[in-house]
C-alpha cells in the first residue's frame, strides 16, 4: 500500500473510535441518570423503611447498583477529563456508589451488632 492507503485508513479508524467514544458518552449519560436515582431511593429506604432493603429484590438492586456504579465510575474515568459535565457527572456518580456502599456496611455491622445481643 501507499501512503495514501495508509492514512486513509487512519483516519477512517479514527473516525470510528471517535464515533465509539460518542457512543460510550451517550451510553454513560443515560445509565448514570437511573443509577444515582437508585442510590437515593436505597438511601431514602435505609433511613425510612429498611426492611424493604433486606428483601431478595432490595438485596439484588443495592448489590446490583454498587457493581454498575463501579463499572460506571471506571468507563468515566477513560472519557477525556478536560469536559466539565462529564467531570461532575463522574463525580455524583462515584460519591453515590461510594454512600451506597457505605450504608451497606453500616447495615452489616448494625447486623452483626444486634444480633450478637442477648
Amino acid at each position: 500500500m501507499d501512503s495514501k492507503g495508509v492514512g486513509k485508513f487512519s483516519k477512517n479508524n479514527s473516525i470510528i473510535m471517535l464515533g465509539g467514544i460518542n457512543m460510550l458518552k451517550k451510553l454513560l449519560a443515560i445509565i448514570s441518570v437511573p443509577l444515582v436515582i437508585v442510590h437515593l431511593i436505597i438511601l431514602y429506604f435505609w433511613i425510612g423503611d429498611w426492611e424493604k432493603l433486606v428483601t431478595e429484590i432490595g438485596l439484588i438492586s443495592w448489590i446490583g447498583s454498587i457493581i454498575l456504579g463501579i463499572i460506571v465510575y471506571f468507563a468515566y474515568r477513560k472519557l477525556n477529563h478536560s469536559e466539565k459535565r462529564f467531570l461532575v457527572t463522574k463525580r455524583i456518580v462515584f460519591s453515590s456508589t461510594l454512600t451506597t456502599i457505605f450504608l451497606g456496611v453500616f447495615a452489616i455491622i448494625i447486623e452483626f451488632i444486634t444480633n450478637s445481643m442477648p
